[in-house]
């Protein structure tokens, strides 16, 4: 436990001190934006355009907040669970009610978990839309390049 937690602490250090000099904020949890942020770099933005990216990041953050939110209020409204004294007398437990309960709320969840990864694509497509909507036309060739690598 000690050891991990040593671990953990030296690996955020190690990261923090990467981050400080990298003179971007790269995303710690995605490795996904950390790449997209590093391909930016290399694109020899102005800095207007380092502006917009970081009024960009800033709404970003805000929508993420927003999104936290209504992901936490449905999550709470979702946790309702099932009252299983319902199946249940002195005499028996009803086993096709409860397996019938039981399949609805797993077709709940199913239902919300694509919900959330449909909205989580739609998020991303626009966010990838408004950065490549800040680069020039060739920056954006060179994006391309860069990804294809």
């Amino acid at each position: 436990m000690k050891n991990t937690v040593i671990v953990m602490i030296a690996t955020f250090g190690l990261s923090s001190a990467l981050m400080a000099g990298s003179g971007m904020h790269l995303c710690k949890h995605h490795k996904e934006r950390s790449s997209l942020y590093t391909t930016l770099e290399q694109l020899d933005l102005t800095e207007a355009q380092k502006k917009e990216l970081q009024a960009f990041r800033e709404t970003q953050r805000g929508e993420k907040k927003d999104a936290r939110k209504v992901m936490k209020e449905k999550r709470v409204m979702k946790q309702n669970r099932i009252d299983l004294s319902q199946f249940m007398s002195a005499e028996k437990f009803d086993k096709e009610a409860f397996k019938t309960a039981m399949k609805e709320r797993m077709h709940s969840r199913e239902k919300m978990r694509e919900e959330r990864r449909a909205s989580m694509r739609e998020r991303s497509a626009e966010r990838m839309e408004k950065l490549f909507a800040i680069l020039t036309p060739k920056q954006r060739e060179k994006w391309i390049q860069l990804s294809q690598k």
